[in-house]
């Protein structure tokens, strides 16, 4: 593994190139200060391993990033839902349009602060040594999978939300979708409209669901023009939401309802899993599912995975979930540690598309002002 010291060539490194990640380049480059990007797989991946029926859960308004050349979805209405295809579409121009200083298929293995105050950044076949790092990937990027799924037997088909493509992947009998959430509804409704299975369970979360319109208007754009999308974190409504949020098991879902799945398809709607016993999966709303002929889909989200980031300091920078400690994506207690596409970074609307180019200005300032510091440090 070669050893690059210069910290002349790179002030910041960028772990992660989808829309934080290429966002924050936009700003770095504007701000003239000195980066590489690093992705483990390709830009935007995440969004070439959707579903193959995915729809957004957010209109196509809100799924834009600054600086695009394009609309997102162009030849749709701005209130219209946008597709898997139309992502990939945006996606790919603002890659070509921003054209970060991106590493692909590289992965970080380790990201260490040093004594002198620098960071280094581990990767298989170069460690990188910087000022700051940006860490833009997903809050909570490794898949979640309750216990008990280890309990099932070998002959009971399993796949997480992030491995489904379409309902050719899961064997013909009954399937439960575990998760009501937008990935769980948007997924029992492909099976359901697939007409090849016997019988398709839905395990009902905790989610509420946010409809598309209220009263006619789009549910979106009634929240903009009341300021809910701007509610900061710290405020007394912004501090109210998130109270919500972390009282029901996830973010609220996208229709379809698990009611109108129920009527318009016959999915039988369970509790919550709860244990495998008795050759039956049992809910807490005292239904079992039958563990004959069954296959399983987990929607049940992802959670956080900063192992990879070592710190002396780490309870000060991480509470005890896992989650960031942080200002607006700025670690006060590790010095050049910032994050970009937080859950809430700094408003409501962080956990949007919509958000984070926000919440990017804003760090890229951050990590600019970091590095003109230190330009000056030097020549003092």
């Amino acid at each position: 593994m070669s050893l690059d010291v210069s910290t002349d060539a790179i002030d910041v490194v960028v772990i992660g190139a989808g829309q934080a990640g290429v966002s924050l380049s936009y700003f770095l480059q504007k701000r003239g200060v000195r980066h590489i990007v690093l992705e483990k797989a390709t830009a935007f991946s995440a969004w070439e391993r959707r579903w193959d029926s995915f729809k957004m859960n957010t209109p196509n308004w809100m799924n834009e990033l600054p600086g695009a050349p394009q609309n997102f979805a162009r030849d749709s209405s701005r209130s219209e839902i946008g597709s898997r295809a139309d992502a990939l579409e945006y996606f790919g121009a603002y890659l070509k349009s921003v054209a970060p200083p991106l590493q692909e298929h590289t992965e970080v293995t380790k990201v260490r602060q040093l004594e002198d105050g620098l960071w280094s950044v581990d990767t298989p076949g170069k460690t990188y040594r910087c000022r700051s790092v940006a860490v833009c990937t997903s809050p909570y990027p490794a898949p979640k999978v309750p216990d008990l799924a280890r309990n099932l037997s070998p002959d009971v088909a399993q796949v997480h939300s992030v491995q489904f493509r379409n309902s050719q992947q899961i064997p013909p009998g009954a399937v439960v979708v575990v998760g009501s959430g937008s990935s769980g509804v948007q997924i029992c409704e492909d099976l359901a409209r697939a007409g090849r299975f016997s019988k398709i369970y839905l395990a009902v979360s905790g989610n509420g669901t946010i409809p598309w319109t209220v009263i006619g208007v789009p549910t979106y754009t009634l929240l903009r023009f009341l300021g809910v999308m701007s509610l900061k974190r710290g405020s007394l409504g912004g501090r109210a939401l998130l109270r919500i949020f972390s009282v029901q098991s996830g973010d609220f879902a996208t229709p379809p309802k698990p009611s109108q799945l129920r009527d318009t398809y016959g999915v039988r709607l369970v509790g919550k899993v709860m244990e495998v016993c008795d050759g039956a999966v049992l809910c807490d709303d005292g239904a079992s599912v039958p563990l004959d002929d069954l296959s399983v889909v987990w929607a049940t989200g992802f959670k956080s995975n900063y192992d990879y980031i070592e710190l002396a300091n780490r309870e000060n920078v991480f509470d005890e979930q896992g989650n960031v400690l942080h200002d607006r994506g700025v670690s006060r207690e590790a010095p050049g540690l910032c994050f970009v596409g937080l859950r809430f970074q700094s408003t409501i609307a962080s956990r949007f598309i919509y958000g984070v180019g926000r919440d990017a200005e804003y760090v890229a300032g951050h990590l600019a002002t970091l590095a003109k510091d230190a330009i000056g440090l030097t020549r003092c």
